[in-house]
């Protein structure tokens, strides 16, 4: 728990401290992030206001998403009346924010705790039990914060996303679907009950609510606005089509199966991805032209976004199809990845993993994987591990020594690196990140370690994907643990039953 320290007035015969030198209220943080920020402001002594004051300029301040400011304030008004309940909940909020969970229950229980009356306090409490894989609680938080107000909207879509953390999936869908019924016209209700109908299987529904993202600012803001009309599908044969990518690198790769699809209409068809994935993206068989997020575009008919395709083009579970690969290695990297590859590994199986995510996830809690799990594999008999984390990923003191029975080639640092290193290499064991697609849109054996309750891509209780033939997936069977996984694709690797299963 972070301790609230009064914040006292500066003494008038002290110098005022340097922007970088420890505030003197003893906060610990630097002056330029606690009281500088209100004198910067211009703003009168903290202390000559009420902590009802106090607390009411924190909110204004955190409604801007001015967070250091309101933090200031929050924690001035708790020195002041420390069983202020509102400023200890909005100071827990902020934490939350921070991704400092753990930090932040100790005030929303509090809070909750003075004020048990307030739904609002409830819901945002089950926000930080959800990050911190207290799902059960997080789920009587927002039953709570429903018992108190029936009508509140974001409860209903956050009782949604604590019930399907928890694997109840029916339940969540009926919780964003009574929430629907409240505010037909929610977007985030829309988008989470797109992305629980896809765990499911139900392509159809699931994405057409999955349009619904291009309504959630949140999602789409981030992304270029490119004029002209969106294609819905009509004929645009002789004609171009730009389609653009958007989040992450592996739903990128996921979808550009599709532009095959859109080429064999008739279109001819440029696309726009992120530079990681340029070269990539041009042996997409379809594909005219790629650019990249920094390039000026020519004219086109229509554009229309990767994630959107499955909607337009009608695709099923049954439809989906499994041509592999779509996606082919520089021819030149990949010797140059071979030729390493068989220096370090001989005539040994040779395995690349990845254990964890891009460090900006917001599931990483729950999709990664501690590198030391992965010890006894390392003790298998003739098997080589390549690691196809990038250096910028460097591992904790924890894992430091483990990562020194890895080969760390320097190919896995550049996206075109790591795509011909992974097409000479015999196996990829990797958590439920781009390098997953990547495999599985090479064709390369890829065994994906997933979550109890996974992304939507990889669906319920299947031990293969309908996405990537050559894909094997590895589940947890009780939320957090990772013990029995590990020990199936310990049996598998000792089988040396590498194929994936017929779907």
């Amino acid at each position: 728990m972070t301790h609230s320290r009064p914040l006292l007035p500066m003494p008038a015969d002290l110098p005022t401290p340097g922007r970088n030198d420890p505030c003197p209220c003893g906060s610990g943080k630097r002056y330029k992030l606690c009281h500088g920020l209100l004198a910067a402001a211009g703003s009168p002594g903290i202390e000559a206001r009420s902590p009802d004051e106090l607390a009411r300029q924190g909110v204004t301040a955190h409604r801007r998403n001015d967070l250091d400011t309101a933090e200031v304030l929050y924690r001035a008004a708790i020195a002041a009346a420390p069983a202020h309940a509102g400023a200890l909940h909005y100071l827990g909020v902020i934490l939350y924010q921070r991704k400092r969970a753990a930090e932040a229950m100790p005030l929303l229980d509090r809070a909750v705790e003075l004020v048990p009356d307030d739904p609002e306090f409830h819901n945002n409490r089950g926000l930080a039990l959800v990050a911190l894989q207290r799902d059960g609680d997080a789920i009587a938080a927002h039953r709570r914060a429903l018992a108190l107000n029936p009508d509140h909207i974001t409860a209903w879509n956050n009782l949604g996303l604590a019930l399907q953390a928890s694997g109840d999936v029916d339940a969540a869908i009926d919780a964003y679907r009574a929430g629907l019924r409240l505010a037909p016209a929610y977007p985030q209700l829309h988008w989470n009950l797109a992305l629980a109908l896809l765990l499911q299987g139900d392509y159809v529904q699931g994405s057409r609510e999955y349009e619904w993202r291009l309504q959630c600012p949140e999602l789409y803001s981030r992304h270029a606005v490119h004029a002209g009309p969106r294609w819905t599908g009509n004929d645009l044969a002789g004609r171009t089509l730009l389609i653009t990518a958007e989040q992450g690198l592996g739903d990128g790769l996921q979808m550009l199966r599709f532009v095959r699809n859109v080429a064999n209409r008739g279109a001819r068809v440029i696309v726009a991805v992120p530079s990681p994935l340029q070269h990539l993206a041009a042996t997409v068989p379809g594909v005219d032209a790629v650019y990249t997020e920094h390039d000026a575009l020519p004219p086109y008919a229509a554009h229309i976004s990767l994630m959107s395709l499955p909607h337009v083009l009608g695709v099923t579970l049954a439809t989906l199809e499994r041509n592999m690969p779509y996606l082919q290695p520089d021819p030149q990297r990949a010797r140059e990845a071979r030729a390493a590859i068989e220096h370090a590994a001989g005539s040994a199986l040779r395995i690349g993993i990845a254990w964890s995510g891009a460090a900006d996830n917001t599931n990483n809690a729950r999709r990664n994987v501690p590198l030391a799990m992965f010890a006894p594999l390392f003790d298998e008999p003739a098997t080589r591990w390549f690691s196809l984390k990038w250096d910028a990923d460097t591992p904790g003191p924890a894992s430091a020594a483990l990562a020194t029975r890895l080969v760390a080639l320097p190919q896995r640092n550049d996206f075109d690196g790591l795509a011909a290193l992974i097409n000479e290499l015999d196996l990829v064991i990797t958590v439920d990140t781009s390098i997953a697609h990547l495999a599985g849109a090479m064709g390369k054996p890829v065994w994906v370690l997933l979550p109890h309750v996974p992304d939507w891509r990889w669906m319920l209780d299947r031990g293969d994907s309908p996405w990537y033939p050559t894909a094997r997936l590895f589940r947890q069977r009780a939320p957090g643990d990772w013990s029995d996984p590990m020990r199936d694709i310990q049996n598998a690797l000792r089988a040396q039953d590498i194929v994936a299963p017929a779907p």
